[in-house]
């Protein structure tokens, strides 16, 4: 099983259906789950699916939260604000750093401090794991497995190269009474490209304040208030 691979072998043949004792097409099978997990990646713009460790530099902006460069976040090592370091938050209430564990695990990029701040222009260290859990892979605590959508997406994206060969990518041609009518074929089911579209990198707004402005002018209270000043 290759590093990048979003799904395996084992899951692909009983998907397709292929009998477990039935081998003759593993090599195939295996470079072909190589191959679209790549090409799923790109699509997504997420090469950083699967779970990493990094270290990032940022500049501070005098905000209480920074956004990472790579989610879910898992953990965090290490934390510096100026050279300064700044220790887990035991409970988000005392002073230190905490993670948002919002709902949906593809929102959680965001890093806050209490009782501190990213002070302005201040150099920031950010030590960190990120991503999720490779099919296969033991999840440990705070762990997050492979959402089954894009293991699924995946594997169908993979069951219809492999059922179409040497047909991808290629015009198929039909007569519709008397009329030649050409389609080409896609590279990537509909329900693929669905699952793409819902994973696809969205960078978060690196401008705090127009975004907080944008969600100040967007909740009820201050739409009747403007209403009134009219």
């Amino acid at each position: 099983m290759a590093a990048q691979d979003l799904t395996q072998l084992a899951t692909l043949k009983n998907w397709l259906p292929i009998t477990s004792t039935n081998t003759n097409d593993d090599a195939t099978l295996s470079r072909l789950i190589t191959a679209v997990s790549m090409d799923f990646a790109r699509a997504t713009r997420r090469p950083d699916l699967l779970l990493a460790d990094y270290v990032e530099v940022h500049q501070g902006d005098g905000a209480s939260r920074l956004i990472a460069f790579h989610w879910p976040i898992v953990a965090v090592t290490a934390l510096t604000v100026g050279g300064v370091a700044v220790v887990a938050s035991a409970d988000k209430i005392a002073n230190g750093y905490y993670l948002d564990q919002d709902i949906d695990p593809e929102r959680i990029w965001n890093v806050y401090l209490n009782g501190y701040v990213f002070s302005d222009s201040a150099p920031i260290s950010l030590a960190y794991s990120a991503g999720y859990v490779q099919p296969g892979g033991t999840v440990g605590t705070g762990q997050i497995a492979l959402p089954q959508d894009i293991e699924q997406a995946v594997c169908d994206w993979c069951g219809y190269r492999y059922k179409e060969r040497p047909n991808v990518g290629v015009t198929q041609r039909k007569s519709v009474q008397g009329e030649q009518e050409s389609t080409e074929l896609l590279d990537a089911p509909p329900n693929v490209l669905q699952v793409i579209e819902r994973y696809k990198r969205e960078l978060p707004s690196l401008d705090r304040r127009a975004e907080e402005r944008a969600e100040r002018m967007a909740r009820p209270a201050f739409r009747q208030q403007g209403k009134k000043g009219k």
